[in-house]
Formats: structure tokens, sequence, C-alpha cells
């Protein structure tokens, strides 16, 4: 039986089903509760605001590149498939393989971060200290998220839908109420003063990137979207624009709350601390209690829309028979990628668990694994953006698309998104919490993946040549070879 003939995933998903993803995949309350005041105290200052926007330029020329390409694509696959038919299925298997772990790894990663953001709750809002370990909230989160993971995809969507709103609500009324009140020294400031010179610049560059990403993976669920072809593009550039102006606006709300004066250093050594004190400051204690559960309940839906992320990748890879072809099997009942998502889960709860077993904290766990992951997910978007400038240069529609979309976005991307990777790999000790140590292992583990993932590829054309013909085979009409 030929693939086109098995059974396929299913769903209905339309764009504000898809931007739910992407926006829960980042988090929003948690980016402002904890990455925000961060990207102030030590990155480039006043200038938090400015470096979200240019970072959502960048992001959106990347898009144009991406989704130029995107459209030519036949089936699920998102970096697998974007670097295979840009770049040929050796680099296509490498990337899809360094994906695979990059996922695992940030999701692995979400489940201690739940851990942190549970225990945080029952502290400061129910006075319960000490409890039982870590690993037993990041286990509780890790099974419901897994469970969701197996039935088909509506059924998270729904759920990713509703929290994602939730805490959006919550960040648009203590914006306006900040607003409002104009804080202790007025609406005004200047954000130019601080582009290169406070701080940090490399650092906010790269920790800005971080929180504008899950929308390059939005094809994997091209199958289980109705009319991919106009509803990824528009939830990709959607979700982009709201995800940047949130992320604008929220960064000169926390100015403004605390005052250019006290605003770069108010969140230096408790981030979450300084924005749910803002909260009761400006709106009330009740809203700083429903924050600091839906700070859990946030990160639960980021580890869930990750792991949805992930499990597809296990199931592309089955289906293409790259991993055992059962990992590519689709429930009957359900229409979703049930094997592929007890395999993921399986693997996240090895790898975060590991982490428990050897007495590391949650803290560690939760920057280390989300560090790795994400680092690897800028080299992954460089690899497309040339992917993208190589597919078109081998006459895939370049000249009915013109140069913008086929040719000058995805070289600005590489070039603007290059500079960054550039930063990220020579301050990745600052972005992995101050692990230099891992930070070099980091670079050595990324390089073996990739060797590895070619010397797969090359060990499948020789001996098993059906399936390296199925490697990332995607495209209609593209010369692989």
């Amino acid at each position: 039986m030929t693939d086109q003939k098995q059974p396929g995933l299913t769903g209905n998903l339309g764009v504000l089903s898809l931007m739910a993803t992407v926006i829960a995949f980042n988090g929003p309350l948690g980016i402002l509760a904890g990455y925000i005041p961060i990207i102030l105290s030590q990155g480039n200052g006043l200038a938090t605001p400015l470096t979200f926007a240019a970072l959502m330029v960048i992001v959106m020329i990347f898009a144009v590149g991406l989704n130029a390409m995107a459209a030519r694509m036949t089936h699920p696959g998102a970096f697998y498939t974007y670097v295979t038919a840009g770049l040929g299925r050796a680099f296509g298997l490498a990337a899809g393989l360094v994906a695979m772990i990059s996922y695992l790894a940030i999701g692995a990663g979400t489940y201690a971060l739940f851990a942190v953001m549970v225990k945080a709750l029952l502290g400061t809002t129910f006075g319960i200290t000490g409890g039982p370990p870590w690993w037993v909230w990041a286990l509780a989160g890790w099974a419901a998220c897994t469970a969701l993971s197996l039935f088909n995809i509506e059924v998270s969507a729904r759920i990713l839908g509703v929290l994602m709103l939730c805490e959006v609500a919550i960040i648009v009324v203590w914006d306006i109420v900040v607003l409002h009140d104009g804080g202790p020294e007025g609406r005004t400031f200047d954000p130019f003063s601080d582009f290169f010179t406070a701080g940090s610049f490399p650092l906010a560059m790269v920790f800005g990137l971080l929180v504008l990403t899950g929308f390059e993976s939005l094809q994997v669920f091209r199958s289980e979207t109705r009319n991919p072809e106009k509803t990824v593009p528009r939830a990709t550039y959607l979700s982009i624009i709201f995800l940047g102006l949130l992320h604008i606006v929220s960064a000169t709300c926390y100015i403004i709350a605390y005052g250019p004066g006290k605003a770069l250093t108010a969140g230096a050594t408790d981030p979450t601390g300084s924005v749910l004190a803002t909260l009761t400051l400006y709106v009330s204690k009740f809203a700083a209690d429903a924050a600091n559960v839906l700070l859990c309940t946030s990160i639960f839906a980021a580890a869930l829309s990750i792991q949805n992320i992930s499990t597809r990748y296990f199931f592309m890879f089955g289906r293409d028979r790259v991993l055992p072809a059962s990992l590519g099997e689709v429930s009957v009942k359900h229409g979703s990628p049930l094997r592929a998502g007890v395999a993921s889960g399986l693997l996240m709860l090895i790898v975060w668990g590991g982490f428990a077993v050897f007495n590391f904290d949650e803290v560690i766990t939760y920057s280390l694994l989300t560090g790795l992951g994400t680092y690897w997910l800028i080299v992954l978007w460089v690899a497309t953006s040339l992917s993208v400038v190589f597919f078109f240069r081998r006459g895939r529609g370049a000249e009915s698309l013109g140069p913008w979309p086929s040719l000058i976005a995805p070289v600005i991307s590489l070039v603007t998104l290059g500079a960054i990777l550039i930063l990220a790999t020579i301050y990745l000790g600052d972005v992995l919490g101050g692990h230099d140590t891992v930070a070099d292992g980091s670079l050595v583990l990324l390089a073996a993946m990739i060797a590895g993932g070619i010397g797969l590829a090359m060990w499948y054309k020789r001996n098993r040549p059906d399936t390296y013909k199925r490697i990332g085979n995607q495209v209609e009409s593209v010369d692989l070879s």
C-alpha cells in the first residue's frame, strides 16, 4: 500500500486555532513575568520595546520566504521538509533530527518550569511551603499533556484557545490600567538611548528572539488544517504581529509601572515577583493571585503545544520510514498520531526525569533544556533561510513570485538571523544561565546531531534506497538527489 492510500491525520483547524498553538507555545504571561524583566535588567534596558519591534520586523521578513516555500509543500514537515527541499535529503534529515531533539529538550524543560510555577503558586498564594519534590508536579503536568496529545488535534486546540485567552486578558487589563495611571514618572521615556549601550545588546536580541518562536512549525499541522494554503500563512503572520505588539506594549507598561529610573533593576533578582507586585499595585491582589494561577496554566499550555509539535516530528519520521513505520500510523478513532505521541511523551519523561534522578533542581533543569532547545531552533531558522534561497534558485516558481519573497526577503533573514546566531553562539553561556561548560558541550552535541543525520541519510542511500527516497520528499517535481 502506498503512503497516499494510508489514512492520514485529520482535523479542521482554522486561523484562530493555529494562532492559539503559537501563542501558547510562547506563553505570553510567562514571558511577561519571566523574560521581559530580565531583558530590561540584563539586556538593553529602556530599549526593550524597540528591540521587540526590530525583531518582529526581522521575523516577519523570515516568514515571507518561509510561507512562499511552504506553499509548494504537499505534506506537513516544517524544518524537515524545508531543508530537504532546499539543501537535499542528507541535510534535510539532519535538520529534522535537530528539530526533533530541540522540541524534546524544550518540552522537557517546560515541565520543569511547570513545577517551578506550581511551587511558587502554592507558596505565594496559599502559603504552602515544602511539599513533594519538584518532579512530582512535573510528572502531573507531563501525564496530562501526554494524554491530551493522543487525541485529535482539535481537542488540544480548544484547550489552548481557552487558556491563551485567559492569560492574554489579564495582561491586557494590566496594560490598560498602567497606561491610564501613567506610573510614578509618567508615560514618556527614551528607548533609543539604550539600544546598543545599556547592559548586553546580544542578550537582548537572543532572548527577544526566543519569545517570538513557534510559528515556523505550523506546517506540521498542514494536513489537520482546513484550506492550509490560506490558513497557515495567515496564522503565521497574525501570530507574529500579535506576539510582537503584545511584547512591545507589555515591556512599555513594565517600564511605566516602575518608572524609567527603577524599571531596570526592579526585576533583576525576582522577575516574576516584580510583575505580580505591579498587578497588585495597579489592579488588585485578586488579579495578582489570578495571574499566579494563570502562570501555571500558561506553562501547561506551552507544554501541550510543544508536545503536539514534537509528536508530529516522530510521526513524519515514521511515515518516511526513517524511524519505525509504526510511528507513522494514524489512530482510526481519533485521526491522531497516537503511537508517535506515546514515543514523544516517553522520551520527554526520560529527559527531564534524568535530571531529577541526578538531583538537578527544577530551575537549572528548565534553563539548560529550554536554552539548548531554543538555541538549536535559531540554527534551524538560519538553515531554513538558506534553504529558501536555494529552493527558488532551482526554478520553483521564483519568476511568478517575483524577487521579494523568493530572494530578497530570504537573504535579509539569512543575514540578520545569522548575525543573531553568531551572537547567541558567542554568549551561549549567558543564554544557558552561566553554564559555560554546558555551552561548549552543546556545540559538540549539535555537530554530532548534524553529522549523525547526514551519515544516516548516506547509509540509507547505500543500504535502503527506498527509505532514502522518502526522506522529506514532500515537494512536487523537485530533484532531491
